[in-house]
């Protein structure tokens, strides 16, 4: 099973060669036996440990139309006098399932796939990377080829990429992924939090798309919705793309997964449209509402005082993300109030010492998780591997309330001088209102 994927370069080729065709990712070390065959009889007889025998080095990097020395001139060399782009080369990869492959099979598949592909035309680097749990080629592939022309990157030659290398995992007895998701790849940030049980923007987002595409019939209506929540809509190009109220980016609605796309979203609210005309008609039967009492009455009434629960509906959109900034900023400041109480934090002294102190806290944890990061890098068994990401893991976990805290203080220290300025504007009204009769008195004498 053989996963594959290219980009575009825009840095200097140089670099993407110096990661390819790194030693320390595409060097083996075998041990062979000495040609004196009166040596390794003695050897054998006298048990001696393997330093008595040679040590050859194997690398797994092949140039096609080019060597790996003279790659990166040969590549320059057919960019001059080409398209202005600022592509200098494309970067691909092909990942095997980990323990099905050997490096040798590995690089021949890489090697027999760029000649396909690339090697009539271009020069290519291919190189097998063996420093990890699994093992995989990667490609420096130039942006210009000998013809003049430019490769072109886009959905057939990708597909033709795919195709071609699940044809050679077949023909070498690899295994194929046979039905591919549809799914767009997810970030490597909502895989993480997955595998810890932790909400992303992505789930709340589908969350309330859910919820308003049941209750519409008619699309302009679920859009009106989704704008109530505080969300915000527009088209960009031929994608349709959404963004919470009080978040920087913007999501694509095709990349939020399957039944997600502008289309998949129609579809649903025909289908509660169909399912509405259908439904028979239930007469309305007068019945009285229970009042609530006891516990949960007192625990609605707590909920209404501390504003969980809304005192009005609001008509409008803005109006609603306001109470919803509102109660974030209750929540954010109460956090606060807790947090100087929990350490008794009085002055700004006392804040910028324990913000220091949370600081070298961090300092000591980042220094240490880098340094399992470096272990962890030279190690090719993902059974020793597992327990150090482990420990990584658990630091990051550490880091995470220490990250919260040092955050925290620097915004009640950002947010301070604001309000001594208010207390001193509450407090000494006639102070400052001679200093601003000082102040436009001199910018009169100015003038004049």
């Amino acid at each position: 099973m053989a996963t594959t994927k290219i980009w575009d370069v825009k840095a200097h080729v140089s670099k993407l060669l110096a990661y390819v065709a790194n030693k320390n990712k595409t060097t083996m070390e075998l041990e062979v036996k000495s040609d004196n065959e009166a040596e390794n009889l003695a050897a054998e007889i006298l048990g001696l440990p393997p330093e008595h025998f040679l040590h050859e080095e194997k690398k797994f990097v092949t140039g096609i139309n080019c060597t790996p020395e003279n790659a990166n001139e040969v590549m320059l060399t057919l960019l001059e006098g080409t398209s202005p782009s600022n592509i200098q080369a494309y970067h691909g990869y092909q990942s095997f399932k980990p323990s099905e492959v050997t490096p040798d099979v590995a690089h021949a598949i890489g090697v027999q796939l760029a000649n396909e592909l690339w090697g009539e035309d271009f020069p290519v680097i291919v190189a097998t990377h063996i420093d990890k749990g699994h093992v995989h080629n990667h490609f420096c592939l130039s942006a210009s080829g000998f013809s003049g022309k430019r490769y072109h990157d886009c959905n057939a030659t990708y597909k033709l990429m795919r195709d071609t290398s699940d044809r050679l995992c077949r023909e070498y007895g690899l295994s194929v992924i046979e039905n591919p998701s549809k799914d767009r790849h997810k970030h490597i940030a909502e895989v993480h939090a997955e595998k810890k049980g932790i909400p992303t923007m992505r789930d709340q987002i589908r969350a309330d798309i859910d919820a308003a595409a049941k209750q519409e019939f008619i699309i302009k209506n679920f859009y009106n919705r989704m704008r109530s929540l505080g969300y915000t809509i527009e088209q960009r190009g031929n994608f349709l793309r959404i963004k919470p109220y009080g978040y920087d980016k913007f999501f694509r609605l095709d990349k939020l997964g399957a039944g997600y796309t502008e289309e998949d979203i129609e579809a649903r609210i025909r289908n509660n449209a169909r399912a509405h005309q259908w439904t028979p008609i239930k007469y309305y039967e007068p019945t009285l509402r229970e009042k609530p009492r006891g516990l949960y009455a007192l625990y609605l009434h707590y909920c209404y005082l501390l504003g969980v629960i809304p005192k009005f509906i609001p008509k409008n959109p803005e109006a609603y993300a306001a109470i919803k900034e509102d109660v974030r900023r209750a929540r954010m400041y109460s956090e606060q109030a807790k947090f100087l109480g929990k350490y008794f934090l009085d002055t700004k002294d006392d804040l910028i010492q324990h913000a220091l102190k949370v600081r070298a806290q961090m300092d000591v944890l980042y220094k240490e998780r880098q340094k399992l990061r470096n272990k962890m890098r030279w190690m090719k068994d993902p059974a020793e591997m597992q327990p150090i990401r482990e420990q990584i893991f658990a630091i990051s976990d550490k880091l995470k309330p220490l990250r919260k805290e040092y955050a925290m203080c620097k915004d009640i220290y950002d947010r301070s001088d604001d309000i001594e300025k208010t207390v001193e504007r509450v407090e000494f009204p006639q102070i400052v209102q001679q200093a601003r009769e000082e102040k436009k008195s001199k910018d009169d004498r100015k003038d004049r």
